[in-house]
């Protein structure tokens, strides 16, 4: 089992490196993302790079099908198997953060997260709205602190969330309603990895410093 669990996350990883944000500017303009604007390879990027609303959301909504394509693929090949999409959901999302074919250098994972739970848990979705918001709006409105914000408030309010809610919401029978809650705070994880660095250079560039 364990076997054909690395194997699901494997392809899913590798699903998850696609570099569509890579892409759209080499195809564009021949540049190479990693060495413009934030050096992120992401949806955001290609919009500060190129100006382009348009690349910016192809860009997001092809990165969120990849979330979203992986989770439909592993419920419907392994509709009983919940340990098979949680692993897939992990490792869709830390292939876009963490690209092998780009030397480690990747995206955010927020949309590709999004397509993760759009299949999976729709509800988690409204979850983390709600903490975004509040980290966006009470916090500072920062998008990088905001998405910190949310990576904890998420986790905490999925750990809150009655378990036959977290049952009933899930698209697939779940072993029970902590193995929802740890994929939920796995893939925060890495999506709350992924925003250390642009949060310390905002705080860097707002004054803050280590001296202080």
């Amino acid at each position: 089992m364990i076997v054909g669990l690395i194997a699901i996350a494997a392809v899913a990883y590798l699903v998850g490196c696609i570099p569509t944000a890579w892409i759209a500017l080499k195809l564009r303009n021949g540049k190479d993302i990693r060495t413009e604007g934030s050096g992120n390879v992401g949806a955001r990027n290609v919009y500060d790079v190129t100006g382009s609303t348009a690349l910016g959301i192809v860009v997001a909504v092809v990165d969120a099908l990849k979330g979203a394509a992986v989770m439909a693929a592993v419920l419907w090949l392994h509709p009983d198997s919940f340990y098979a999409a949680a692993f897939a959901a992990v490792a869709v999302v830390a292939g876009h953060a963490w690209n092998v074919f780009l030397r480690g250098k990747g995206g955010r994972g927020l949309a590709t997260a999004l397509g993760v739970f759009a299949v999976l848990n729709p509800a988690f979705i409204i979850i983390w709205g709600v903490a975004y918001l509040t980290g966006y709006y009470v916090v500072r409105r920062n998008m990088h602190i905001a998405t910190i914000v949310a990576c904890i408030g998420a986790a905490a309010l999925a750990w809150s969330t009655p378990d036959n809610a977290m049952t009933a919401t899930t698209r697939m029978v779940i072993p029970n309603a902590t193995s929802m809650r740890v994929l939920i705070a796995a893939v925060c994880f890495v999506l709350f990895v992924r925003q250390i660095e642009p949060v310390r250079e905002f705080l860097r560039t707002s004054g803050f410093s280590d001296d202080e």
